[in-house]
Order: structure tokens, then sequence, then C-alpha cells
């Protein structure tokens, strides 16, 4: 049976660049659901972390806030 992992936080040490993530399955989708390089400034892989409360609850009101369709 699939897991969903934890909610992490991805971070750039070189331009602060950081993004949470909530993962709703085990399947993660390169540059949707993880990035191997920062997005912003194209360093290779982002420090990453287990997400605080406080970042997951954030993330998921703006899913919840943004409208789909």
């Amino acid at each position: 049976m699939p897991i969903a992992p934890q909610p992490f936080t991805l971070a750039c040490q070189c331009c602060s660049w950081r993004k949470t993530f909530l993962p709703s399955s085990d399947v993660l989708v390169l540059n949707r659901d993880w990035f191997s390089h920062c997005p912003t400034c194209n360093t290779p892989s982002p420090h990453r972390r287990a997400a605080t409360l406080k970042e997951a609850l954030k993330t998921r009101l703006e899913q919840f806030l943004t409208p789909h369709g």
C-alpha cells in the first residue's frame, strides 16, 4: 500500500528560495512535487528538510484559496 511522504520544504542556500510541499501520493513528479535544481538560480540540490507545522498550514491554506479550473 503506498504511503505519502511527510510534508517537506526545499530551500536554496544561494538565493533564499523556499517552497513547502504536501505530497498526496508516494509518486513525486519532478518540477511539480520536488526540484533537483533551484528554479530561481539553478543551483543543484536544494536543501530538503521536514516542513514545520506553520509552513504546512500556510501551504495548505494557499492551496485551498487558489482557484482551480
